[in-house]
């Protein structure tokens, strides 16, 4: 089976026209029936119905079949393009969420010391909802993600390395910080700072809130959790956050639980491809970070 032929007859799936599709692909419209004649003959049936006009009235089920195949087909063929091409450019690709890599980073380099190694990876630092896809999308060799619940896809390997738990931060000096626990109920006239739509953090928030009929208000998203610290100390809002790193890095914080039934916890995996064929380097981290959650050092 030619590839390209698969290729044409999705985007015919897609387009519905002959004509279109060859001027998508700049080719000749017979190019384009003979691919689908060739496709017809090799599953030996009709895939689809034409009108006078050479449009298509529709597919037919074998061609709807084939079409939704076509699409993970050709998906994952660009995913081995990406990988190959990084594989030729002898750069490795990690992912590390902000938050995260901040804790974390530095015991790696513990664990791999050799700092030319570091010359042949590319730290790609985004939110762990862009890292996902990224991921999934082959644009990344291996990352760390957060989540809710224990990551699970099944595309991928994953494997949990800690969790943390989410706490309701706020300044030392506002007038809930002495309590032991609270109810996300006695924060919703709060002014919350909360990271921004690329972090799990805000579907966090979301999640709670949604128990509350969407009381509570968000004053402010950003994406940089060190000037959320910074804000939340100043007494201009609280924040709902994980002590990975924010509690460690700015004075005058309080970290407040929530109440047993209302506790979240932060999951930190590593995940890659099923399909991937790690690196040297890569495995490298990958023992780091399994030597570090064998340790107590994550924790």
């Amino acid at each position: 089976m030619n590839i390209r032929d698969l290729n044409y007859f999705y985007y015919l799936s897609l387009y519905h026209s002959f004509t279109e599709v060859a001027q998508h692909f700049q080719v000749s419209q017979p190019t384009i029936t003979y691919a689908v004649k060739r496709l017809e003959e090799e599953f030996g049936c009709q895939l689809v119905v034409k009108t006078p006009a050479k449009r298509v009235a529709h597919l037919t089920r074998q061609g709807e079949l084939l079409a939704n195949h076509a699409q993970e087909v050709l998906l994952e063929l660009d995913k081995a393009k990406k990988a190959i091409e990084h594989a030729n450019q002898g750069k490795t690709r990690l992912g590390f969420p902000p938050m995260i890599s901040m804790d974390i980073f530095s015991k790696i380099v513990q664990q791999v010391p050799d700092l030319d190694l570091y010359n042949a990876v590319d730290f790609v630092r985004e939110g762990s909802h862009d890292l996902l896809e990224e991921l999934l999308d082959g644009k990344v060799d291996m990352s760390l993600i957060g989540s809710l619940s224990p990551l699970w896809h099944e595309k991928l390997i994953t494997k949990e390395l800690f969790q943390k738990e989410f706490y309701l931060v706020m300044s030392e000096q506002h007038p809930l910080a002495t309590f032991k626990e609270l109810s996300f109920s006695q924060v919703l006239k709060e002014k919350f700072i909360i990271l921004d739509e690329h972090h799990i953090h805000l579907t966090a928030f979301n999640q709670l809130n949604a128990k509350y009929q969407g009381r509570a208000q968000i004053a402010l998203m950003l994406e940089d959790f060190l000037m959320i610290g910074q804000m939340v100390r100043e007494n201009i809002g609280v924040t709902l956050i994980t002590d990975i790193a924010l509690m460690k890095s700015i004075d005058g914080l309080v970290k407040v639980p929530l109440i047993p039934e209302e506790k979240l916890f932060f999951h930190v995996s590593y995940a890659y491809l099923k399909t991937a064929v790690p690196s040297e380097l890569t495995k490298k981290f990958i023992n780091a970070l399994e030597e570090l959650k064998d340790s107590t050092d994550l924790l």
